[in-house]
């Protein structure tokens, strides 16, 4: 497990404490007043919860697919705790051969989650603290807040929710550890929520994506500086598209929805293990590579107004964030400067944007 660096230690039985949740609602980043009667996704109040597993079991090897058994145990200040029974597994591709705790996917039974936060999220997943260094919480935020930053431009984009969790290892293996991580919705919750399914083609054509979301999604990973997706094809052997999920009524219908995911290695985060492929000009993931398309040229003046319009709360979610340290926030607004630098500076847009599209 992977403790939360500057979290004062403590028992796994006891809450989190009062002080921290205090801090969090004073820095003007997490709301106390949600509704108890509110989706999972609905609030942006940290979620406290404690994981009961054979993590020892689970992490012994850090691959994909291993499974156990546990509970998830949650409370408010006004309830008791309740518990839920989960299935918990890994997951994960590239981070489970750098990191010391993987991902995980937690399903619970439809039937006991009616009155619960995880209310119609019989499937959910769990972006965890890679790493126990306080430089890999600060990215385990970043990737959050990227989340929060698509949905903010008005796409449609996966819920996302900041969890404080204790991990406790049922069989006494593993030392009792608490760390931040945040739930992430399910894909194909999300296609449901938004009134479509999740198509998984071999490839999409350019020109079956709604334009207006393509022409934005390519600005928007610029901004993250992220490389690291495809809207055309997947990686050998998998279906379309790499780190992009594609929605939609059918394959076959046009205007599909581009959902980004896997926002971890990109500059904007800038974990030690990102790096950019090869084939790319590019040495680092702090160097922006514009990524999107010739046809969606036409259509970038609006996108621009459109993120532009959004400068100053974009820049807000970053500095008010509590959980983000103030290295790392001084860090982020010089990354998002740069980035405005470019959508304000015509010559620049033309150099940087219109001369890369493909």
């Amino acid at each position: 497990m992977i403790s939360a660096p500057g979290m004062p230690e403590r028992s796994p039985q006891r809450r989190w404490s009062a002080t921290l949740l205090i801090a969090v609602v004073s820095a003007g980043g997490y709301p106390t007043g949600a509704s108890a009667a509110a989706g999972l996704f609905d609030s942006s109040e940290p979620l406290e919860i404690r994981l009961e597993a054979p993590w020892r079991q689970l992490t012994r090897r850090m691959e994909a697919g291993r499974s156990a058994a546990g509970k998830l145990i949650y409370g408010t200040a006004s309830s008791e705790e309740s518990s839920l029974e989960v299935s918990i597994s890994t997951r994960g591709t590239s981070r489970l051969e750098v990191c010391d705790f993987p991902l995980l996917t937690l399903e619970m039974r439809a039937e006991e989650i009616v009155d619960s936060p995880f209310a119609g999220q019989r499937v959910v997943h769990l972006t965890t603290q890679c790493r126990r260094e306080p430089s890999f919480r600060d990215n385990l935020v970043l990737e959050y807040l990227s989340y929060q930053a698509y949905r903010l431009l008005g796409e449609p984009g996966l819920g996302v929710r900041m969890a404080l969790v204790d991990y406790l290892d049922t069989e006494g293996k593993r030392s009792a550890e608490s760390a931040l991580a945040f739930f992430l919705e399910d894909l194909d919750l999300a296609a449901a929520r938004l009134g479509g399914v999740r198509l998984e083609p071999e490839t999409v054509p350019v020109d079956a994506w709604a334009p207006e979301t393509l022409a934005l999604l390519g600005l928007f990973q610029l901004m993250l500086g992220n490389t690291d997706w495809s809207a055309h094809r997947g990686p050998p052997g998998e279906p379309c598209c790499h780190n992009l999920a594609v929605f939609g009524p059918t394959a076959a219908a046009p205007d599909l929805t581009p959902v980004p995911f896997d926002l971890d290695s990109t500059g904007l985060v800038d974990p030690p293990y990102a790096a950019p492929v090869e084939s790319l000009p590019i040495d680092s993931v702090r160097q922006r590579l514009y990524r999107g398309f010739c046809a969606s040229n036409s259509l970038l003046p609006a996108a621009v107004a459109r993120i532009q319009a959004a400068r100053a709360a974009l820049v807000a979610l970053f500095e008010n964030d509590p959980f983000l340290d103030s290295r790392s926030k001084k860090r982020a607004r010089k990354y998002l400067d740069s980035y405005f630098d470019v959508l304000d500076d015509p010559k620049k847009l033309k150099k940087r944007v219109l001369g890369y599209c493909r």
